[in-house]
C-alpha cells in the first residue's frame, strides 16, 4: 500500500480540492488556493500547507497511475464484437442512433435501443461518457469554483483605470491634458446569481450561509439586525 492509500479522508479531501482548485485555475498563486481551502475546510493555513507540501506530488502521481490503468479499460473493446465496436465510436463521434446503427452494418430490423441494451456495450458507452464528462473539466466541483470566483469578484469588485483626455487651445498652441483616474465596478447582479446557481447545485442556501457567518458575536442582552444591504 503506498504513502496516499494510508491517507486519512480529511487529508485525501484537502489534496483533492487542492487539484479542483488548481484545475480550475482558481487564483494567481499557491496562497490563495491554501486561503481559499482555509475558508471552505476551517482548517489551519500551516497544516493545509504541510499536507500539500508533502503529499501533493505523490498524489499527482497516484491520480495519474489510476486513470492510465483506466484509460487502459476503456480503450479495451475485447469482448465486443466488430459492429458493436464500430457503432459505439460513432456514437462517441456525435452520429444519432441511426447514423451509427448503419455506419456498424447492422440490418434494417435491428433496433438501435436493442444494441444500446446490450450489458456490455451499455457499459463501455457510460465508461467512455464519464471520461469525456471529466476530460471537458464540466464537473460539479470546477464549476462551483468558477462560479464563486464570479460572485467573490462582484462582490469585491474589479479595478479598471478610466482616461480622460482633454485638448485646449491657447496662444501659445494647443495643449492636451490627460487625466487618468482609478475606480472599482461591482457587478453584484452577477454575484447574486453566481450564489443561487450554487445554491440550485448543492441544495443549500449559499447567500443565507454567508449571512450567518457574518453576524457578529453578541451577547445573551444583545441583539443584532443583519439585512440585505449588510452584503452589498
Amino acid at each position: 500500500m503506498n504513502v496516499i492509500e494510508r491517507l486519512d479522508k480529511e487529508k485525501l479531501g484537502i489534496l483533492y480540492l487542492y487539484q479542483q482548485l488548481e484545475t480550475s485555475k482558481f487564483g494567481k498563486t499557491k496562497k490563495s488556493k491554501y486561503e481559499e481551502i482555509v475558508k471552505r475546510t476551517k482548517k489551519n493555513i500551516n497544516t493545509v500547507k504541510s499536507w500539500i507540501d508533502r503529499y501533493y506530488k505523490p498524489y499527482k502521481k497516484y491520480l495519474e497511475e489510476i486513470e492510465a490503468e483506466e484509460n487502459a479499460k476503456i480503450c479495451n473493446m475485447e469482448g465486443l464484437t466488430q459492429k458493436q465496436t464500430t457503432y459505439i465510436i460513432a456514437r462517441m463521434n456525435g452520429f444519432e442512433t441511426q447514423e451509427a446503427k448503419e455506419m456498424a452494418g447492422y440490418s434494417a430490423n435491428t433496433k438501435a435501443a436493442d444494441i444500446e441494451k446490450n450489458p456490455k456495450v451499455l457499459n463501455k458507452m457510460e465508461l467512455l461518457r464519464e471520461k469525456l464528462f471529466d476530460d471537458t473539466k464540466l464537473g460539479a466541483e470546477v464549476i462551483a469554483n468558477k462560479l464563486a470566483e464570479i460572485m467573490e469578484l462582484g462582490k469585491e469588485g474589479i479595478e479598471v483605470t478610466e482616461t480622460e483626455y482633454h485638448d485646449e487651445t491657447n496662444p501659445d498652441g494647443r495643449v492636451v491634458y490627460k487625466k487618468a483616474r482609478k475606480k472599482t465596478i461591482h457587478n453584484l447582479t452577477a454575484s447574486t446569481s453566481a450564489a443561487r446557481l450554487i445554491t440550485d447545485m448543492f441544495g443549500y442556501d449559499y447567500i443565507a450561509e454567508q449571512k450567518l457567518k457574518a453576524i457578529p458575536k453578541t451577547t445573551v442582552e444583545e441583539t443584532t439586525t443583519i439585512t440585505d444591504k449588510d452584503f452589498e
